[in-house]
């Protein structure tokens, strides 16, 4: 006579939710291969110059091109005659009659200072992802923080307390990441013109999400990923100086939406559950029955 064990509903979950992200990874990496192969590259975009055409932490896609087959208001991505190393991604501007193109990135004053030709070329734009960049930035620490947890958790017995253990150390290694990279909000002074009483300045939002920037005593101005603002900030009394603040400027479905995500953990308890127990110990008996270990 066979004895039938029941078992949680959670730990299938948890395999099929591991299996799906394996297969996911695995046609990501297929996916990639693929594109680099045809000549494609990929770039993660590091400053603001192209405003809100790609914000900073924007992915972008390029494939091999010629001079010939460019036209003025295309994206390319290049290296400039002038820093072989680095990648810019820029518009074109001007093609002349030789091929040399003029670029310039959409929020800068002016065409950049050097000639693009042929064979600085890395590719045109194709695609741009915009916050995909964050997500693969954060791989890395993602990758590193969950694996130290799930390993340092391992020692724990009671799987009631593994599992929450678990959890919370997943929380705490999304958060640590984010409060390093910093992707959801960030600004950068691109200028700022003083005069009697304090400066214009200048501003241009780095991270994902909206947001508000004000003066301390001054204007403010709201911004999304890639806009650029101008605020009015008084010079301060006590010194000679201004502040600029930063905040989160969401509407309030914004709001709903981000605190859902952040409560993520406490929907996985409550929906999921942790294994008991009692469930856990059945599970152990029904390894051993299976492998014929019991005496």
């Amino acid at each position: 006579m066979r004895n039938s064990v029941q078992t949680a509903g959670h730990p299938t979950l948890a395999r099929v939710a591991f299996a799906a992200a394996c297969v996911a990874a695995l046609a990501v990496v297929v996916a990639v291969v693929l594109f680099q192969s045809g000549g494609g590259r990929m770039f993660i975009v590091e400053t603001p110059s192209m405003g809100t055409a790609a914000p900073v932490g924007t992915l972008v896609l390029t494939e091999p091109t010629t001079v010939a087959a460019l036209e003025v208001g295309d994206v390319i991505s290049f290296r400039p005659p002038q820093a072989r190393d680095e990648v810019y991604t820029h518009r074109i501007t001007a093609i002349d009659a030789n091929g040399a193109i003029s670029t310039r990135g959409d929020i800068n004053g002016a065409d950049d200072p050097w000639f693009v030709t042929q064979p600085d070329l890395v590719g045109k734009a194709t695609t741009l992802l915009p916050a995909v960049g964050w997500l693969i930035r954060a791989i890395p620490y993602l990758a590193i923080g969950f694996t130290l947890v799930w390993l340092i958790t391992r020692l724990v017995r009671s799987p009631t307390l593994r599992a929450a253990d678990r959890i919370v150390g997943f929380s705490l290694v999304a958060t640590i990441t984010t409060v390093i990279l910093k992707p959801f909000a960030g600004v950068v002074l691109l200028a700022a013109v003083a005069d009697g009483s304090g400066a214009r300045a200048t501003v241009v939002s780095t991270g994902i999400l909206p947001i508000r920037v004000d003066a301390v005593k001054g204007g403010f101005a709201r911004l999304s990923s890639g806009e650029v603002g101008s605020i009015d900030a008084p010079t301060l009394a006590s010194s000679a100086e201004y502040q600029l603040s930063t905040a989160l400027d969401l509407p309030f479905l914004g709001w709903v939406v981000f605190w859902l995500i952040c409560c993520i953990p406490l929907f996985v308890i409550l929906l999921v559950g942790l294994p008991s127990e009692s469930t856990a110990s059945l599970q152990d008996r029904h390894i051993v029955s299976r492998w014929g270990l019991a005496g």
